[in-house]
C-alpha cells in the first residue's frame, strides 16, 4: 500500500480521535449540570442529563468503532504479517509512522485520553452522588408515608408531620 494510503488513514484516525475529544468536552460539560442538579436535588434535571448523555455514549460507541476499523487498517499497512484481530494501540501506530505523521497523532490521542480519565473520575463521583440523593429522596417519602399511614393527617410549622394528638391545635388548610 502506498504512502498516500497510509496518510488518508491516519488522517482519518486523527479525526476519529478529534471528534471523540469532542464529544468527550460535551459530556463534561453534562457532568458539571449533573453536579449542580445533585446539588440542587433536582432529580428531574438529573433525569434529563442522563438522557443527553446517553446520546452522547451511542456517538461515542459508533465512532469507537470506526476508530478501531481504521486502526486495523493502519496494522494492516504498517505490519502486513502481523493479526488484524488485533490492532495496534496508538502509542504502538506513532512508533511505527513516518516522523511528520507522529506529532499530530500523538497530540490527539493525548488529549482524548486526558478527556476520557477526567469523565471517567468524573462520572464516577457524579455517579455516587445521584445515587445517594436518590436513596435520600426515597427515604424521605418512605418516612412520610409511613407517618401519614399511621394516622397523621397534616404537618405542623415546622414542616413536621404532627401526630394526630395535637391535631386540635393546627389549623386545617385543605377545608
Amino acid at each position: 500500500m502506498s504512502d498516500h494510503q497510509l496518510n488518508e488513514h491516519v488522517n482519518g484516525l486523527i479525526e476519529i480521535l478529534q471528534a471523540q475529544t469532542a464529544d468527550f468536552k460535551r459530556l463534561l460539560e453534562y457532568i458539571a449540570q449533573g453536579e449542580a442538579a445533585v446539588r440542587s436535588a433536582n432529580v428531574t434535571r438529573l433525569l434529563e442529563i442522563c438522557q443527553e448523555e446517553r446520546v452522547i455514549a451511542g456517538r461515542l460507541s459508533e465512532l469507537e468503532r470506526h476508530r478501531m476499523l481504521t486502526t486495523k487498517d493502519i496494522t494492516r499497512q504498517l505490519m502486513p504479517g502481523k493479526s488484524v484481530d488485533t490492532p495496534m494501540r496508538t502509542a504502538d501506530i506513532c512508533r511505527h509512522l513516518p516522523e511528520q505523521l507522529q506529532p499530530s497523532l500523538r497530540n490527539a490521542a493525548d488529549r482524548l485520553r486526558g478527556l476520557a480519565e477526567e469523565t471517567g473520575r468524573r462520572s464516577a463521583i457524579l455517579r455516587a452522588a445521584a445515587t445517594t440523593l436518590c436513596r435520600h429522596m426515597g427515604g424521605v417519602i418512605q418516612a412520610v408515608n409511613t407517618s401519614l399511614a399511621n394516622g397523621t393527617t397534616t404537618y405542623g410549622r415546622r414542616g413536621r408531620i404532627e401526630s394526630p394528638e395535637v391535631l386540635h391545635a393546627v389549623v386545617d388548610i385543605r377545608r
